[in-house]
This record gives C-alpha cells, structure tokens and sequence, in this order.
C-alpha cells in the first residue's frame, strides 16, 4: 500500500512499476480527489487500486487535532503522520487485513508474502534505527482492530518518527523489522534493531542504507551526497560492502558482513532517485 496525499511525487510510478514486477497482485494507492488525475493510467491495470481517502471515514480527525506543522514542504510533518489514520479508515471500510505500507520512496526487492508469512498478527512491524526512534519506510499492519490500539495511543503533536517508538514502549504491539544481522556479540541497542532476524532472514532498510548507497534529499543537501552515513542510526552501514545480485531476472542488493552475503528487502531511496535502484 502507497499513500500520496497532497503532495504529488512523481517517482511512485517507478514504485508501482517495481511492485508489480515483482508479482504483487493487489498495490492500493491512497489519495485525494485533486491527485486521482495522476493515476489515470491504471484504471485498467486491474492490479492496481486507486483509493480516493476523501470518501473515507474521519473517526480520529487527526489533521484538525494535530500541532505539527502544516505549512513545511507542503504539510510535510502532519501528512506523514495523516497518512496512517487514512490506511486505519480504508482497512476498516473495505475489511483488509495483512497490509504492507511503503514509504513512496522504498523499493523492496522481493515479494511482500516474504513477510506476512513470517510476521505475528497481532503485532505491527517497523524498523527502529536506535532505541527510540523508528521510521515508518516500512510496516506491516496485520488487522485495523490492532492498528486501531496503536493510533490510540498516537501523540497529535510528535512526529511519526517518536511516536512510534513511543507507542512500543507503552503498549505491547509493536514489533522490529531488523536493520541488521542478529549476533550476540552485539551491544544491546544493536540487538535491538536487530530483533527478529532469525524470523525473517532479511535485512531492512529503515533509511541509513538508501541514504549512503544513493545520497540525501536534494532539497536539504544539494550536490552528490552519496556515501552519506547517518548521524542518528546506531548501524553504520559505511563500514560494509555492498553489492548487486541478479534473482529471479531481478537486480537485488545485499550487504556484506565478515564475508557473509545478507538479502536486503528495501530500500529507502532518501534522494528520490528511484529509478537508478531498479
């Protein structure tokens, strides 16, 4: 599932490309009534399913309550927070559970059953680059009667990327897609992130990777940035090698630790040059 409200972001063609080479057979897009004309060109691609979020409930009203900013890049900070309480009301109206939610600028390498085979539903999965801080690029939301308990405890005025993590703490429905490889000779906020690997056998990117391999967002850094290592994410991925590999006539990325070859699932392409990672 996609979302794209307010803001149109060209690159979620190459998004959707992406998914559907991949053999997803249902891709959702959540947007508004003044961008419907943008995804014109799927309305006979029976795969793909344009939701128009003006037409969905608004149990939380959450845009109204909220003290984020609103006049950012567009709305930025409150529409990255929107976002989840439109994909609550559409999983609620039209009775859809086991959703996988992209972030528009993460391509995942693989099919997304890769995941739902593996998750527990009674969980949300996210990543988490420190103990206290997620980023939503990718999330596994199993039922809206459990997503509803975590926008119950959502804090209106903190970004998406506290509340989350916030939210774990609190209440028990909130899981880890690993940033990393599980070790125990790992210090613990290392294992933290990296919770779960031996489930899922594949490395996520939360966005550290996409940001080292194909740079920043040229609007808070111009020029070529690639080879950025994030301040904040307790992995720094700098210290790895990574290469490309060829599956299933797919290009895939993998990252290299003491010699070991690890799949990559995403990547959060944070400079939003998407079609350069396909």
């Amino acid at each position: 599932m996609l979302v794209c409200v307010g803001n149109f972001q060209a690159y979620i063609y190459v998004n959707i490309t992406q998914l559907l080479r991949l053999g997803h057979q249902t891709i959702y897009v959540l947007t508004n009534t003044d961008l419907l004309p943008h995804f014109a060109e799927y309305n006979f691609e029976t795969r793909v399913k344009i939701i128009n979020v003006d037409m969905l409930n608004d149990t939380f009203r959450y845009y109204e309550k909220t003290g984020l900013d609103k006049d950012f890049r567009g709305g930025f900070w409150a529409l990255a927070s929107m976002r989840f309480f439109y994909i609550y009301e559409f999983m609620e109206q039209y009775n859809i559970d086991d959703v996988i939610h992209l972030e528009n600028d993460v391509l995942v390498y693989y099919d997304c059953t890769e995941i739902t085979k593996r998750v527990g539903r009674q969980f949300v999965y996210i990543p988490f680059d420190t103990l206290n801080r997620n980023i939503a690029s990718i999330m596994y939301i199993p039922s809206s009667s459990v997503f509803r308990r975590v926008l119950e405890n959502y804090d209106y005025d903190l970004n998406d990327m506290e509340n989350f993590s916030r939210i774990r703490t609190k209440a028990n429905i909130i899981r880890n897609f690993p940033i990393f490889p599980s070790n125990s000779s790992l210090n613990s906020e290392i294992k933290f992130v990296s919770e779960n690997f031996e489930n899922f056998g594949f490395v996520f990117d939360a966005a550290a990777i996409g940001q080292y391999l194909g740079g920043i967002d040229p609007r808070n850094h111009a020029g070529d940035t690639r080879g950025f290592v994030n301040e904040t994410c307790v992995i720094k991925y700098n210290k790895f090698n990574f290469i490309w590999g060829t599956l299933d006539e797919m290009k895939k990325p993998f990252i290299i630790i003491n010699g070991i070859k690890f799949p990559i699932f995403n990547l959060h392409i944070h400079h939003k040059n998407l079609q350069d990672f396909v």
